[in-house]
């Protein structure tokens, strides 16, 4: 399967099996057998590229659409696909058990989890998982807030109720 140079193809079956193989790794495996200053090079090679056939006032139009930007300190780790696949995996399987068993036996099986967890780490293990939250779900009422509200609800009903007697 040789070819001429002018094809711009590769020479032989290993090759392209292995460009396919490699191809999956996003460009993994090209960063790490080059240095980072090289790489920057030919990447600002292709940049130059692209403004030279759209021109400036394309990237200009690109930008100002943009709503968000992403902070500059911010590093946009990888997931790896081993990762990626064994969460997919996970929720397979979860899914499948899901759909074997009925909810009352799940939620026995939470439960079970949730004491565990308790009796490894204690009850301040949850408290302090609550103070990390940024948001809660619409509706949610701690334990605590409910009793104090239904207290500050049975006040005012008996003022309410003491008011219309008199």
């Amino acid at each position: 399967m040789k070819l001429t140079s002018d094809d711009q193809q590769p020479k032989s079956a290993k090759r392209v099996a292995t460009a396919r193989r490699n191809g999956s790794y996003g460009g993994r495996v090209r960063a790490s057998r080059h240095d980072p200053a090289i790489l920057c090079e030919w990447s600002s090679r292709g940049g130059k590229a692209v403004l030279e056939k759209y021109g400036r006032e394309y990237f200009k139009g690109l930008r100002r659409r943009r709503k968000r930007y992403p902070k500059q300190s911010v590093v946009v780790a990888q997931t790896s696909p081993r990762v990626v696949a064994a969460r997919k995996n996970g929720q397979r399987g979860g899914l499948a058990r899901a759909e074997k068993h009925d909810a009352a036996e799940l939620k026995g099986w939470a439960r079970m989890g949730g004491l565990a967890t308790r009796s490894r780490h204690g009850p301040n293990f949850f408290r302090g998982i609550r103070k990390l939250r940024k948001q809660y779900r619409k509706g949610y009422v701690t334990r605590k807030t409910k009793k104090r509200l239904q207290a500050e609800a049975r006040e005012i009903n008996e003022c309410l109720n003491r008011r219309v007697d008199e």
